[in-house]
C-alpha cells in the first residue's frame, strides 16, 4: 500500500492552483501569530483535509529575484509550545534536538549544491527564519525507566528527537518559514503549515495526531525546493527543472524520499 504525504500534495495544491481568499472569513486564525513578517491578510490558503491547512505567501516575480543570491543566512529555528497544551514541558535538550534537526535537513541540499551558508548579512545573503509553532503536547505515561539522571550521555540530533516521542504524543504542531532579503528584509517567500488536530467535541474534530517523522521530510522538501529554485535562477530555459514537482526534485537528484514514501502515480 503507498504512502500519501499530504504535506507535499497540499503544497502543489496551494502553488499551482492559487486558493486566494481572505483567511478572516473562515474565523479565527488557527496558528500563532507573531512569527512571520508579512501580515496574515497576505496569506493565501488552501484547507487540505482534516487537520491540515497551508498557508503562502508567494509575491510576483520571487523566483527571478532569486538570482542574486548565492549565500543563505539561515537563523535557528524557534520552537513555541501552544499555550493551552496539556504538556508544556520538556527537556532543553530535546528542544535543541528538534532545532537542529529542522536546520541540518533544511540546509543539507542547498550546501551540497554549492551554495554558502553565513553568519553575517549582507548583499547575496537569503536570510530564512523558520519556527515550530503551535506545539501541543500530551505525555505518555512513564515510569521510573523514563527518569534521566544528571550528568546522563546526552542523545544527540534524531536518537534525542526519537527518545522526546516515545514519551510525548504531537497532536497539533504547525511550521512556519520565511524567506528574505537580508539587506532590504524584503520578504520574498512565507509559508504556514498546520498538522494535527486535538479532540474537539464542539465541533465534533476527532484526535489526529502529528507523525514527528514528516518534520524532517517536510525540512528536506523545502531545502530541495530552495537548492533548485537557486539553481534555477543561474540556469538558461531547457536546463531548467520543475521545482514545484516532487516527482521532478526527485529525478534531478535533489530530494532522495525514504523507503516508506512512495510518490502516488
Amino acid at each position: 500500500m503507498k504512502t500519501v504525504l499530504p504535506i507535499l500534495l497540499t503544497l502543489l495544491v496551494c502553488l499551482l492552483l492559487g486558493a486566494p481568499a481572505a483567511f478572516a472569513a473562515e474565523g479565527t486564525f488557527p496558528v500563532e501569530e507573531g512569527f512571520l513578517s508579512v501580515g496574515l491578510d497576505q496569506l493565501d490558503y488552501v484547507r487540505e483535509e482534516e487537520g491540515g491547512i497551508d498557508l503562502v505567501y508567494k509575491p510576483p516575480g520571487v523566483y527571478e529575484k532569486l538570482a542574486k543570491f548565492d549565500k543563505l543566512m539561515i537563523d535557528q529555528p524557534e520552537i513555541w509550545i501552544d499555550p493551552d497544551s496539556k504538556y508544556r514541558g520538556t527537556k532543553p535538550d530535546n528542544i535543541k534536538a528538534i532545532a537542529d534537526l529542522m536546520r541540518e535537513n533544511l540546509t543539507a541540499k542547498v550546501i551540497d549544491r554549492g551554495y554558502a551558508v553565513v553568519d553575517e548579512p549582507g548583499p547575496g545573503v537569503l536570510f530564512v527564519r523558520v519556527a515550530l509553532t503551535d506545539l501541543y503536547l500530551q505525555k505518555e505515561k512513564r515510569g521510573i525507566l523514563g527518569y534521566t539522571p544528571a550528568g546522563a550521555v546526552i542523545k544527540l540530533g534524531a536518537d534525542a528527537v526519537r527518545d522526546m516521542m516515545k514519551k510525548i504524543d504531537i497532536i497539533e504542531i504547525a511550521i512556519q518559514m520565511e524567506f528574505q532579503d537580508s539587506v532590504t528584509q524584503e520578504v520574498l517567500f512565507a509559508i504556514i503549515i498546520k498538522r494535527g488536530a486535538r479532540k474537539d467535541k464542539a465541533t465534533g474534530q476527532k484526535l489526529t495526531r502529528y507523525d514527528f517523522k514528516y518534520l524532517r521530510l517536510e525540512m528536506q522538501y523545502y531545502g530541495a525546493r530552495l537548492a533548485c529554485s537557486l539553481d534555477n535562477a543561474r540556469a538558461p530555459d531547457a536546463e531548467q527543472v520543475d521545482c514545484e514537482k516532487p516527482q521532478a526534485l526527485v529525478d534531478a537528484d535533489y530530494l532522495v524520499l525514504p523507503d516508506w514514501y512512495e510518490l502516488p502515480q
